[in-house]
């Protein structure tokens, strides 16, 4: 692959984004990172993916605005063609969320625009702290967030704080989105790339029908009236409860509730004693 550094470790998969000298999101990267995501559904022997950058203080600066601005630049071919474009760049963000394993974006630089419309699709958001900025500033240049920014991020921090962010085109250094709450954690920049891998460990280690039902009751669910979640709830929760995982580990726990109840209590939720996930 040209733009994307692919590595493997035990059951987490890094991706590593190389477009140099400023990381922007391309055509051609979109069209390697769709194929990626075609390849990790299908993976049984991934279970994490971290994103991450491999410019120096870039996770991706934003998408080419020199593509954009070429794609506008006949009126009628950009009403004709440009929907095709970004229907094709929402089905894949789309996949990338709802993807059956968890998906961390470990921010490395700045994200802003298209980049930070990627961070938005993974489950979580790291970030290294620094002189970076994060934000959605398109209205700067006339257009919109184009690629979900509209839609996730009112679903992640609330529609008034989205919009104070989308309106003014604001973007912000890591520690204020963090108070935003547009990122999970900030983290020192030597530390974030273990940070992420050892949340990437911990989560491989979940049952991975869990982890995907979760994360289809949430995408699919939590913005639905309450009645049509609660069914898609039930509906995750019929099925996992039927998994070998699922009947394996619960009774190790009953096992070790009989012996001391609050030894297993405590054991579990450290992962002690708790029966390897075989994903069945």
């Amino acid at each position: 692959m040209q733009y994307f550094r692919v590595e493997q470790r035990g059951p987490v998969q890094t991706w590593t984004m190389h477009n140099p000298p400023m990381n922007y999101m391309t055509g051609p990267m979109t069209q390697e990172l769709t194929q990626l995501i075609g390849q990790a559904e299908s993976d049984e022997n991934t279970r994490v993916l971290i994103l991450t950058g491999g410019i120096e203080g870039k996770f991706i600066t934003h998408y080419s605005v020199d593509e954009l601005a070429q794609a506008a630049a006949d009126p009628a071919e950009c009403a004709r063609t440009f929907p095709v474009l970004e229907e094709g760049f929402h089905r894949m963000l789309h996949r990338l969320m709802i993807m059956p394993k968890a998906v961390i974006a470990a921010i490395n630089g700045d994200c802003m625009g298209g980049g930070y419309e990627l961070a938005l699709a993974c489950d979580f958001r790291l970030a290294a702290d620094g002189p970076f900025q994060v934000g959605l500033p398109e209205a700067v240049l006339g257009i919109l967030p184009g690629g979900g920014g509209t839609q996730r991020l009112p679903r992640l921090i609330g529609r008034g704080r989205a919009l104070e962010v989308m309106l003014f085109g604001n973007v912000y250094s890591p520690r204020e989105a963090e108070r935003m709450g547009m990122v999970n954690r900030v983290i020192a920049p030597a530390s974030l790339m273990s940070f992420a891998m050892e949340w990437a460990e911990t989560l491989a280690k979940r049952p991975p029908r869990s982890i995907a039902a979760i994360k289809r009751a949430v995408y699919l669910g939590a913005d639905r009236d309450l009645e049509s979640a609660l069914y898609i709830e039930r509906c995750e929760m019929r099925d996992v409860m039927c998994t070998e995982d699922a009947r394996t580990i619960m009774n190790a726990y009953n096992a070790a509730v009989a012996k001391d109840p609050m030894a297993a209590r405590t054991d579990f939720l450290q992962g002690i004693g708790v029966p390897e996930a075989k994903g069945r």
